[in-house]
């Protein structure tokens, strides 16, 4: 979990800050633009802080259609944009199984000690940040306690002029104080415009129409709607450097674009800068970053560029079509690369008793088991099926094609670790018409007459449910991948002509704990039927996502996590030369140029409703 969530928020930090990145290089293409384009720019970029791109990711896995094929091909671009997207995916690096248990524990404790230390100082800078606003929103509100409304004299009579030339259709209250507080909106969704009462006196009555719809252009743009906006992003990722350079980013275009409008309607340059200049001078105290006032951003910059340059017009039609498109696609493409990239596929469960015809076990026998701790054996002949020493959680996982225990809940304690042998015939019919089908297809019925077993002598009763489950997904490492192909193509299942070659090999051999071979296997074989029961997996569904078809032959050596109690180097195929044999993660990196990344994914799941011990023989 730590981990998890160490890795979540550094992706999501390292994403906003591309974004950041991006956005500035986007402000340098519309530097021409109205500096209202550019404020909605930067305001994007602060609210990107409170939209981590996962949440988009899982509103596209959430449209995906469930897909019944086994895998679906991987385009390439996904390669590059997990490794752009996500630079602090974790792939564990594991170790020797003695060293990690020695070191389980103290490392657990460290890394509870870190997450605790780092939160705490969170929690700080949040807690430090926040109180600092509300000393500050607390000051200016007791300044303005004893402000009067106005509702005549010269003031209120422009305010009116004002808002029917900016077409306002509900008329902002008006204050007056006796503070030397610069004029300013205060007040979020209920906006007034706080005048000092005695800054009227240094200025002319086109100085002070000028300033008033500066304000008015405020509210209009719902400037202190943003600004507390990004007082929230300020409060929660006050340690990242981009946040407090995005708030002078935002005050310094939200006044250059109230600027602009101003001068769009016909203010005079030199009026309008001198007012500023009087405004500034009057005033002592500067308001909360989300009270919209006169000053703010530089005013040096801000006067010479309101008396040298031309005020920009509106964005030409083709830019707000370019704006407005990447602005869609930022929000589009992540859902779209969630739709696509949904890691359902592989973790469906056998479920479709409707193929005809259905067959069914002639005679069965289920014993509990005798041979408590002993090797376990599971047999699929032409004309029967064996389990012995299988834990009932194992068989029914079997049953219905799961990939891991986390696909199966709400069983008995018992059931994962009674163990019972089971011997199950067909009838002469069954066998034959089993035997002419592939065997992908075979192993298939073979399932569905389990399930049916199950259903008759334990009275199991199941439900199915999709949830989001931590997954590992096998991916191309860095380097590429390094699998052998299979010289030949896999002939068919069925058996040989007389005096024809033997049949080919396919599948993945287990020659013991921590060695195994694939000969003609599909990655789709290595990640369902290997790596989802590895302990070093965690219990979690592991998923093709190479995007690599075809079949390959290999080897895979590793240092189990938990070598069985007895087993040695020579039971698990290693020689003295493997001694330095790496954990599961480093050899699939090493061996054969995959990696298993981090993710979560829709997973079917199993629900025991019921099951009891199977009836008497």
């Amino acid at each position: 979990m730590i981990s998890d969530l160490l890795r979540a928020t550094g992706n999501h930090l390292w994403q906003t800050t591309l974004s950041g990145l991006g956005a500035a290089a986007l402000t340098l293409l519309f530097s021409n633009a109205p500096a209202k384009a550019r404020s909605w720019i930067w305001l994007a970029v602060s609210l990107k802080f409170l939209l981590p791109f996962s949440l988009l990711l899982a509103v596209g896995s959430r449209l995906a259609p469930a897909r019944g094929t086994s895998a679906a091909l991987e385009p390439a671009p996904f390669y590059s944009v997990d490794t752009i997207s996500q630079p602090f995916t974790y792939t564990p690096k594991a170790i020797a199984g003695s060293v990690r248990s020695s070191l389980r524990s103290p490392s657990t404790q460290t890394e509870r000690t870190i997450l605790i230390l780092a939160t705490a100082l969170w929690l700080a800078g949040s807690f430090t940040v926040l109180c600092a606003w509300i000393v500050r929103w607390r000051h200016i509100a007791r300044a303005l306690k004893g402000a009067q409304p106005a509702f005549d004299g010269l003031e209120a009579e422009i305010l009116r002029k004002m808002e029917a030339a900016r077409k306002f259709e509900k008329p902002i209250p008006l204050l007056l104080s006796e503070t030397s507080l610069e004029p300013g909106i205060f007040g979020i969704w209920n906006p007034t415009l706080v005048w000092p009462r005695g800054i009227s006196q240094k200025l002319s009555k086109s100085q002070i129409e000028a300033i008033m719809v500066h304000e008015l252009e405020h509210v209009r743009r719902r400037d202190n709607l943003a600004a507390a906006l990004h007082m929230l992003v300020e409060a929660t990722f006050w340690f990242h450097p981009m946040v407090w350079w995005l708030h002078k980013r935002l005050i310094e275009e939200r006044e250059r674009a109230c600027d602009e409008a101003v001068l769009l309607l016909g203010s005079e340059p030199e009026a309008y800068a001198e007012g500023i200049l009087r405004a500034c001078q009057f005033s002592l105290e500067s308001p909360l970053p989300c009270v919209a006032g006169i000053s703010g951003s530089e005013l040096k910059q801000r006067v010479r560029r309101i008396v040298a340059e031309e005020p920009a017009r509106d964005l030409a039609r083709t830019s707000k079509f370019l704006l407005g498109s990447l602005g869609a696609c930022v929000l589009l493409i992540p859902i779209v690369f969630g739709l696509i990239d949904a890691p359902r596929v592989s973790a469906g469960l056998l479920q479709d008793a409707s193929i005809n015809p259905v067959f069914h076990f002639e005679v069965a026998t289920i014993k509990p088991s005798k041979n408590d701790g002993g090797p376990k054996t599971l047999l699929i002949m032409p004309d029967r099926f064996t389990a012995l020493n299988f834990p009932l959680r194992e068989i029914l996982m079997f049953a219905y094609d799961a990939k891991s225990t986390s696909q199966i809940s709400g069983y008995p304690d018992w059931v994962a670790s009674a163990a019972f042998d089971i011997e199950a015939k067909e009838d002469e019919a069954t066998a034959a018409a089993l035997d002419k089908m592939p065997r992908d297809e075979r192993n298939q019925r073979v399932r569905l007459m389990l399930q049916g077993l199950l259903e008759e002598r334990f009275h199991l009763a199941v439900s199915h449910e999709t949830k989001d489950l931590p997954i590992y997904a096998l991916v191309v490492a860095k380097g590429g991948p390094k699998l052998k192909p299979s010289p030949a193509p896999v002939e068919s299942d069925a058996s040989p002509a007389p005096g024809g070659p033997p049949k080919m090999r396919m599948g993945i051999r287990l020659n013991g704990p921590g060695n195994l071979n694939g000969f003609h296997a599909t990655l789709d074989m290595l990640a369902n039927g290997i790596l989802s029961r590895m302990p070093e997996v965690g219990d979690r569904v592991v998923v093709n996502k190479t995007g690599l078809a075809g079949n390959y032959d290999f080897t895979l050596k590793w240092t189990p996590e938990n070598m069985p109690p007895g087993a040695n180097e020579a039971d698990a195929g290693l020689s003295s030369a493997d001694n330095a044999v790496p954990g599961l993660f480093t050899a699939l990196e090493e061996q054969l140029g995959l990696k298993l990344d981090s993710q979560k994914g829709s997973v079917e799941t199993l629900v025991v409703d019921s099951i009891d011990r199977p009836t008497p023989n």
